[in-house]
């Protein structure tokens, strides 16, 4: 069947250069869509947001497509003038490497990240293992892997030497709390290798903790009606009371004693209050009430206890009785 340009429907053409042309096979539509956007307005101050609402992509597909279009140069910025490419009759690319004098791992981190699109698919035809990291990884979260994901991967994998398995459980959780951004990915698998977490009972281990962390900050942010992301303090302290498994009713109730006290919420005062409750085996809201209620009566027993023995011995009123009625005798 053969198909034909309706160029009545348009007021004129613009140009693509011949090189997009030749970088299609890499590209995603995502990417290509970004480009004829950029290309028909001959944008040059691109702002994400808007760009992503009028292809109908998110922000980070936006960023992610002009990452590739700047690597096989046919976007640059200024001031930085596009590397030369060659493109041979298979479509791959190769993007000249510069030369610096730097450390072997740095090397390795510089050479791992700065993955041009064709070098990640020859390294995805090289490795079995790599073929199927992006295969389960599209499986789990859901999607296709854009080329800063996958770039992302094979770093994660290849620069810091996480498991297959330890990724696709970081990329689950991640899904699960609605936070499958390769970033939020990153920043946990790169958590794990600086904590030296290898095995996969270590990362179960991790994982229940994240768990508990993330559904107990949610609960936090709720039941304090912050309306609000927690500040990285906030976030440090919570983590902390995670770890120790205090209860979010325990948590709600130190903030009461705080606004009480102070009038605001500062979680550095409910820190103090929630460490003295736990140091003195309170690990629940039923047990510090218990505590306070043991307290209390004690109190009122002691404060019976002094009021007691303020008491006279006599009947003060009969002595000033008998005192008025009897006359002392003089001898």
């Amino acid at each position: 069947m053969k198909y034909k340009i309706n160029w009545d429907g348009s007021d004129g053409v613009f140009a693509v250069p011949d090189l997009a042309a030749d970088c299609l096979r890499l590209a995603n539509g995502k990417a290509v869509k970004v480009l004829l956007y950029i290309l028909k307005n001959k944008l040059s101050d691109i702002d994400f947001k808007s760009v992503g609402e009028a292809v109908g992509v998110s922000d980070e597909d936006v960023e992610d497509a002009l990452s590739y279009w700047q690597q096989v140069g046919v976007v640059y910025t200024d001031g930085n003038k596009p590397v030369p490419i060659t493109v041979n009759t298979e479509n791959k690319i190769s993007i000249p490497q510069k030369i610096e004098m730097i450390s072997e791992p740095r090397a390795k981190e510089k050479a791992t990240k700065m993955l041009s699109p064709a070098e990640i698919s020859e390294r995805a035809e090289q490795s079995e293992e790599i073929k199927f990291l992006f295969s389960a990884a599209e499986a789990t979260l859901g999607k296709v892997l854009t080329y800063t994901e996958q770039r992302t991967i094979i770093w994660l994998h290849d620069y810091y030497g996480i498991a297959p398995d330890l990724l696709l459980m970081i990329m689950d959780f991640a899904k699960s709390q609605n936070k499958a951004s390769i970033g939020f990915i990153e920043k946990i698998a790169v958590s794990w290798h600086d904590s030296g977490i290898v095995t996969h009972e270590q990362a179960e281990r991790e994982i229940r903790q994240l768990q508990n962390y993330y559904s107990l900050a949610g609960q936090v942010s709720s039941r304090l009606e912050l309306n609000r992301t927690l500040t990285p303090t906030e976030r440090k302290f919570v983590n902390e009371w995670a770890a120790k498994n205090i209860s979010i009713d325990l948590i709600v109730y130190a903030y009461e004693k705080t606004i009480d006290s102070i009038g605001k919420v500062k979680f550095s005062y409910m820190n103090t209050i929630l460490l003295d409750w736990y140091n003195n085996g309170c690990f629940t809201f039923k047990d510090v009430k218990s505590a306070e209620n043991k307290r209390t009566s004690a109190q009122k027993a002691d404060s019976s206890s002094k009021t007691e023995d303020k008491k006279h011995s006599y009947d003060l009123d009969l002595l000033v009785a008998h005192a008025m009625n009897n006359t002392p005798k003089i001898k």
